[in-house]
Order: C-alpha cells, then structure tokens, then sequence
C-alpha cells in the first residue's frame, strides 16, 4: 500500500504521537515509524525548513494543533511555510489533538465516565478543546479520573492525564465515528491516506 517502508513523523508531545500511531494504523500503515516529540509547536515552527529539505531522503509527516490561530491558512502564513515538497504533509488539528478524541462522543464519554450529552457535538468549534475536557473530567461519575487527570494550581495538565488519554487514543478510540463529528480529522486522513499510497 505504502511508497515508503519508513515515515518521520513529527508532533508536539505524547498524546499527538498517540494519535498518529492510532490513525496510521487505522489506515494500514504497516511500516517502521521514527517520532520526534517537540514539547510544543514553537520548535516546530522553527524546524520547518529543516523538514523540507529531510522529507526529500524520506516522507515526513508533521503534526501541530491550531491553538490560537482563527484558521490554518493563519498559521502556515504565520510560519511563512510555503510549498511543501510531495512527500511531507504538515496536518493541523483543530484545535487541538483533544477535539479529535472528543469527536468520539459516545466513547470518551463510556472512557470517562460521563454524560454523552456533556460531550460538544463539534469538538472542533471549542475554542480550549482540552479545558472543555476538563469540565467534562470533573462531571465523571469516577472521582479517581479527577484526581489523575485534571491539573491542580500552577499545573498544565494533571499527573496521569497523558497516560489516560493515550490510553483512550491507542485502546479505546473509534476513528470513523471521531470522522462524523472532525472535518479537520477527516481531512488529515485523507491526505495521508494519498500520502502512503504515493
């Protein structure tokens, strides 16, 4: 299926890694798969060019949550990324990786412990998808995935939040229901679909 036995790919920490490894498998990507985990989207931004030229020895893919931007053409502009060579694609979660798992509204709802109907039907159009999840973490009917998941003063996420949630994403996630309700997801799908066909 694929043109390539190996992928680079690039993303801004575990829960996105996760992420990938779920959608290549999902996909049918059966080749060998290098990570970089930036720890934020600054450093990739800054690597772009570098990317670029790498894709040329072999395909990357690259992904980044949209954050703050009004939309992705904001972004590429901002980070001045011009043309991409035919074997790197740069997706864009909108907003971020946690709108993707939240699309999957019946199964983050049975992962959590809570009410489907605390679930937004477009993840997507959140302006803090993780925050929304937090709300959503603190009506779960398990007070442990509270304490575990949801940050205490002065923290950015809680202790356990990321092995959760990768968790949810490696073990739980159902991608074409995730697909209805994330046209970004949907999107990036597509185009790595072609990617890995050539």
């Amino acid at each position: 299926m694929s043109y390539a036995d190996s992928l680079n790919i690039v993303v801004e920490d575990v829960l996105s890694e996760a992420v990938m490894n779920r959608l290549l498998a999902h996909i049918g990507y059966a080749g060998e798969t290098t990570y970089r985990i930036t720890r934020g989207n600054d450093q990739i931004k800054k690597n772009v060019p570098k990317y670029k030229g790498a894709s040329r020895i072999a395909p990357h893919i690259v992904l980044t949550d949209l954050d703050r931007y009004p939309c992705p053409p904001a972004l590429l502009d901002d980070w001045d990324v011009g043309k991409l060579p035919s074997s790197m694609l740069l997706r864009i979660a909108i907003r971020e990786v946690e709108a993707w798992l939240m699309s999957d509204r019946n199964g983050i709802a049975a992962f959590l412990h809570a009410a489907v109907d605390k679930i937004p039907f477009c993840p997507e159009a959140e302006d803090d998808p993780k925050q929304t999840l937090f709300s959503v973490i603190r009506k779960s009917r398990k007070r442990r995935l509270v304490g575990e998941m949801v940050p205490q003063p002065g923290a950015h996420i809680g202790p356990l939040y990321n092995e959760r949630m990768c968790d949810f994403a490696l073990n739980h996630w159902q991608i074409e229901a995730a697909i209805e309700n994330a046209p970004s997801l949907a999107r990036s799908i597509a185009r790595i679909s072609d990617l890995l066909r050539g």
